[in-house]
C-alpha cells in the first residue's frame, strides 16, 4: 500500500520503516493505483502549442519512454507536453512546463528510474476487476524523510479531442518540492517548530494546501476569531512570548487591509498539497494577492513547510507578515480598525459582519444628507452660471438636474462607501447593483425633466408653428417620456441579470402585425417626428420637395402643404418629405448671379478686354454684392459668339430684392457693351462661299529644308517639344 504522512500524530518509526522497505522491495514499480475517472481538461496544455511527432503519449509505457528520451536529450520544452499543466495559466505553460520537465528528469535520474518501469502498452491502461484504472504509478520512493509517487494519468482534452497519458497534476505540483529536497539537499521541514508561542493547534485549523489555508484564515477572520486566524501566519519574526497577542493583531490588520485593497478568492488558489509552480515565485511559495502600497506592488505570499507531524503546512509567509503593518497604514482603518469591539466582527448577517452593516447604514445616511444638500447647492450654482451665458439650453439642463442630482450623488456616494468598507465579493456585487439602479433612476428622472423643459421651450418660442408647434409637441413629449422609461426599465433588468434580448424578441413578434397594418400611418408619424427634430424648413419658407416647389403654408401631423407659384395648394405626406429630397431656397444666405455674355465674333480683343475689365469694376463697386468670390472671365469660343462668364453672389435672401439687383446689373452690363462699340450676338450661323486656298510652294520648300536640317542634327523631336519655338 502507498505510504502516507499522517496528520495529527507521529509514525511508529520501526514498524513503519520496515513495512515500507518490504513494500518497496516486493511491489513492482508500475501498477494500477486505484480506479479513478479519466481527467477532463478543456484542452491539453494549450499554452505549449501542438506537440511534435517525437511526443508519443497514447499509452502509459509510450508516455514514460517518450519523456525519458526527450528529457535525456535536453528537449525539455517537448517533454513538457507529457505533463498535465492544467494548474498553470496557458501563458506561463511553456516556461513553467520546461522547468518542471527538467526538474522531474533530475529527480528520476537521482532515483535511478528505469525505462522499463512502465510496461502497459494498452491505450486504455491497466485494468482492475475488468475496469480501466486510468492511473499508473510509475515510481514511488521514500528518501530524505519524504515519500512520493510519480503518477501517469489518463487525460482527456475536449477541444481538440485527444486522449493521452500525462504525468498527473499532483505529480507536477510535487516536482519543485522533490527537487529541493532530493536534488538540492534542502531540509524537508522547518529548522524549528512553527509559532510555538500560540500553543496547541486547534483541530479546526486546516493548512494542507494554499486554498485550504487561505480559506481557513478568511473564515476565522469573518467569525471574529483573530486568535485562531493567527495560526495561519508565520510568526517566526515575533518573540514566542508575544506571538499570541501580536498574531491576533496582525491577523485583524491583514484582513482589513485585504478587504480594502481587494478581496482574495481562495477558490482561485491551488488545492494541491505542494502548490502549483508559478513563474517568478519561489518554488515553496504561492502568490495569493498583489497590493499597491505607495504606487509600488507588494506581493503577498503563502509559504510551504513539510512537518513530520503535520505533513504539508501552508501559512502566510514571514516576509508577508512583516509587511502587514505597512499594508494596514496604506489600506486600513487606522485606530478604529485596531480598537473596534470584537462583537462587530464576530456577528455576521447575510455574509456581512456587523461593523460592515453599521458602515453601510452610516454610509446611506451620509449619502442621503450629502446628496440632498450638496445636490441642491450644486444645482443652484449651476443655475447661476448658466444665467450668465447667451444660450438657453444650459438653463434647461440646470433646471432638469434639480432633484435627479441628489439621486445620482447618492449612487456615487454609496459606491464609494461600499468600496471603503471592503465588502466581500457577493456584498460588493449587491452594492454595485444598487448603485447602478440608483444611477438609472437619477438618469431617467433627469431625461424626463429635460423632455419637459425642451417641450416648454418649443411651445414658448413656437418655432414650428401651426399644429406641429401646439399639437405635435405635447404628444411628442409624452412619447419621449415613455421611451425614456422603457429604456431605463430595460437597463435595470439588464443590471439585475435578466435577459432583455429574449424579452424584446417576444414583444417584437406581437408588434410586427400591428406595425404592418399601420405601415403608412406610422411612416407619416415618423416623418412628422423627423421634420420636427431635423427642421429642414419652417412655415413661410420657399422650398422644393421632389418635383413640387412653393411656399410652406402648413406643417400638419400627417402632411405638409405648399402654395405653388401657380397659386395651387399641394399636399405632400410627411413620410415622403422625410425620405425625399428637400431643397430650402429660403435658407440661402446669398443668391448666385451667373449670366453668360455672348459677344459677336466681330469684337476685337481690345473691345473684349475692355468689357471684361469694366464688368469687373462694376461687380467690385456694387454695394449689394458679396465681395471676395466674384469673377469675370473670357470663358469660351462659342458656336456663334465669344462667351464671357460672370460669377458673383447677391448678398440677400429676399428673392424680390435679388431680382432688383439683377436688373441693375443687367442694365449696367448692357451700357458697358455699348461703350465698347460691340454688340451681343444672336444665335446664327454664317456660311462663306470661297475657293480653296493655294499652297505657297516656295514656303513649302523652305519648310522641307528646315525639317531635313533638324533631322540631320537630331533636333527635330527637341524642337517640336519646346514651346514658344516654332519653325521659320
Amino acid at each position: 500500500m502507498a505510504l502516507k504522512t499522517r496528520i495529527g500524530g507521529r509514525h511508529p518509526q520501526g514498524a513503519v520503516t520496515a513495512l515500507a522497505a518490504l513494500a518497496l522491495l516486493v511491489c513492482p514499480t508500475s501498477f494500477a493505483a486505484g480506479q479513478q475517472e479519466v481527467a477532463r481538461r478543456e484542452a491539453l496544455n494549450p499554452g505549449l502549442g501542438a506537440p511534435s511527432a517525437e511526443v508519443v503519449r497514447n499509452s502509459p509505457a509510450a508516455s514514460w519512454r517518450s519523456f525519458l528520451t526527450l528529457a535525456g536529450a535536453g528537449k525539455y520544452e517537448q517533454a513538457a507536453n507529457l505533463l498535465d499543466l492544467s494548474g498553470t495559466a496557458p501563458a506561463l505553460q511553456r516556461k513553467v512546463g520546461a522547468e518542471a520537465a527538467e526538474k522531474l528528469f533530475r529527480v528520476l535520474q537521482l532515483l535511478k528510474a528505469r525505462e522499463d518501469a512502465v510496461t502497459t502498452e494498452d491505450e486504455a491502461g491497466p485494468t482492475i476487476g475488468g475496469q480501466p484504472a486510468d492511473v499508473v504509478v510509475a515510481l514511488r520512493f521514500e528518501r530524505s524523510g519524504i515519500t512520493g509517487k510519480v503518477r501517469l494519468r489518463h487525460t482527456l482534452g475536449v477541444s481538440p479531442y485527444e486522449l493521452a497519458w500525462l504525468f498527473s497534476r499532483e505529480t507536477v505540483a510535487s516536482v519543485p518540492f522533490w527537487y529541493r529536497v532530493l536534488v538540492k539537499g534542502e531540509a524537508a521541514r522547518g529548522a524549528e517548530p512553527l509559532d510555538v508561542g500560540l500553543g496547541a493547534i486547534p483541530p479546526e485549523v486546516r493548512r494542507g494546501s494554499p486554498r485550504e489555508a487561505m480559506a481557513g484564515f478568511l473564515t476565522a477572520c469573518q467569525d471574529g476569531r483573530f486568535d485562531l486566524a493567527a495560526y495561519y501566519l508565520d510568526l517566526g519574526g515575533v518573540h514566542p512570548d508575544r506571538q499570541r497577542e501580536e498574531g491576533a493583531r496582525l491577523a485583524r490588520r491583514l484582513m482589513l487591509a485585504l478587504q480594502r485593497a481587494g478581496w482574495v478568492e481562495p477558490e482561485k488558489l491551488s488545492n494541491e498539497p505542494l502548490g502549483t509552480p508559478e513563474t517568478g515565485v519561489p518554488e515553496n511559495q504561492q502568490l495569493f494577492a498583489v497590493v499597491q502600497v505607495r504606487h509600488q506592488p507588494v506581493e503577498l505570499l503563502l509559504a510551504h513547510r513539510s512537518d513530520a507531524e503535520l505533513g504539508h503546512v501552508w501559512t502566510v509567509s514571514q516576509d508577508t507578515v512583516e509587511e502587514i503593518d505597512r499594508l494596514y497604514e496604506a489600506h486600513g482603518y487606522g485606530w478604529l480598525g485596531d480598537h473596534a469591539p470584537l462583537a462587530l466582527f464576530a456577528v455576521s448577517i447575510a455574509d456581512l459582519q456587523l461593523w460592515q452593516w453599521f458602515g453601510i447604514f452610516v454610509g446611506l445616511l451620509a449619502s442621503w444628507l450629502l446628496s440632498r444638500y450638496l445636490g441642491r447647492w450644486a444645482v443652484r450654482l449651476l443655475g447661476r452660471l448658466t444665467r450668465r451665458t447667451l444660450v438657453t439650453w444650459d438653463d434647461a439642463v440646470a433646471w432638469a438636474l434639480d432633484g435627479p442630482m441628489a439621486v445620482l450623488l447618492s449612487a456615487v456616494i454609496l459606491l464609494l462607501v461600499a468600496r471603503w468598507l471592503g465588502l466581500m465579493p457577493t456584498a460588493w456585487a449587491v452594492a454595485r447593483y444598487i448603485s447602478k439602479l440608483l444611477a438609472l433612476v437619477g438618469l431617467g428622472w433627469f431625461l424626463v425633466r429635460l423632455v419637459d423643459a425642451a417641450a416648454g421651450r418649443v411651445r414658448e418660442t413656437a418655432k414650428l408653428g401651426g399644429q406641429v408647434g401646439f399639437g405635435f409637441v405635447p404628444m411628442a413629449s409624452r412619447v419621449a417620456k415613455v421611451v425614456v422609461v422603457i429604456l431605463m426599465g430595460l437597463a435595470a433588468l439588464d443590471v439585475i441579470g435578466i435577459n432583455v434580448i429574449a424579452g424584446l424578441g417576444a414583444l417584437g413578434i406581437g408588434a410586427a402585425a400591428i406595425a404592418f397594418a399601420a405601415q403608412k400611418t406610422l411612416e407619416n408619424l415618423f416623418g412628422t417626428a423627423a421634420i420636427a427634430s431635423d427642421r429642414p424648413f419652417e412655415v413661410g419658407d420657399f422650398v422644393a420637395i421632389g418635383q413640387d416647389t412653393g411656399t410652406v403654408e402648413e406643417i400638419g401631423f400627417r402632411s405638409t402643404r405648399l402654395r405653388t407659384l401657380a397659386r395651387t395648394l399641394v399636399t405632400i405626406p410627411n413620410g415622403l418629405v422625410a425620405t425625399g429630397r428637400v431643397e430650402n431656397l429660403s435658407a440661402r444666405d446669398r443668391i448666385l448671379y451667373n449670366p453668360v455674355l455672348r459677344l459677336a465674333y466681330a469684337t476685337t480683343t481690345a473691345q473684349l478686354t475692355y468689357v471684361v475689365d469694366e464688368v469687373n469694376r462694376l461687380l467690385l463697386s456694387h454695394p449689394k454684392l458679396f465681395h471676395g468670390e466674384q469673377r469675370v472671365r473670357f470663358a469660351a469660343f462659342g458656336e456663334s459668339a465669344l462667351q464671357v462668364e460672370v460669377w458673383c453672389w447677391v448678398a440677400t435672401r429676399d428673392f424680390l430684392e435679388y431680382t432688383g439687383v439683377v436688373e441693375e446689373l443687367n442694365f449696367a452690363i448692357a451700357r458697358i457693351v455699348e461703350r465698347a462699340g460691340t454688340f451681343f450676338a444672336l444665335p446664327s450661323r454664317t456660311v462663306y462661299m470661297a475657293k480653296d486656298g493655294v499652297v505657297d510652294t516656295e514656303r513649302a520648300r523652305e519648310i522641307e529644308q528646315e525639317v531635313a536640317r533638324r533631322r540631320e542634327h537630331g533636333a527635330s523631336g527637341d524642337a517640336a517639344t519646346q514651346p514658344g519655338k516654332p519653325g521659320r
